[in-house]
């Protein structure tokens, strides 16, 4: 059985790094829902439930790291929420283009946090979890990418002969 850690180990930067992890992902999961809430389209909705889904897993991982680490629960009270990382808010009247730039920014933004996490951590569990954490995030990235290209794009190329079951009957 792994050595429970002291909590309260002022030194102890991936638990510093965790605790604002974890603040990142509660507040990414709120975001998604309250995108979801606003929206009629019921793709839409679901695309951004599934991401808001997506968020609590990522939370969940870090919460089950710090409890087999220090041998309880973090109150979401103490996570550090003061370090986390500012991203540009829409205006109230933001286009659903505006937005998606900025889950694109907020996004990358995370990337760059879980990379720099790798780097700081001694731990290699710790490590290991923020490099799946990097790809998750990255393939959100992606996601959101794409999205923005299909509302933005004029059109999209598509020949007829591609079409499936455009048959002559």
């Amino acid at each position: 059985m792994q050595k429970k850690r002291n909590v309260t180990d002022k030194n102890d930067k991936t638990l510093d790094i965790v605790e604002t992890a974890m603040a990142e992902e509660l507040k990414a999961r709120d975001l998604y829902k309250k995108i979801s809430a606003q929206l009629e389209d019921k793709a839409a909705k679901l695309k951004f439930d599934v991401m808001s889904d997506a968020e609590q897993r990522h939370y969940e991982q870090l919460k089950k790291w710090y409890e087999d680490n220090f041998g309880k629960s973090p109150k979401d009270k103490k996570i550090k929420t003061l370090k986390a990382v500012k991203v540009k808010k829409p205006e109230k009247k933001a286009t659903y283009e505006d937005v998606i730039k900025i889950i694109i920014n907020a996004e990358t933004n995370a990337c760059k946090f879980y990379e720099d996490a790798a780097k700081k951590t001694k731990d290699k569990d710790a490590k290991k979890l923020f490099e799946t954490l990097i790809e998750m995030e990255r393939a959100h990235v992606t996601q959101f990418k794409d999205e923005f290209r299909v509302i933005t794009e004029p059109s999209l190329w598509c020949a007829e002969e591609d079409i499936p079951w455009m048959l002559e009957v």
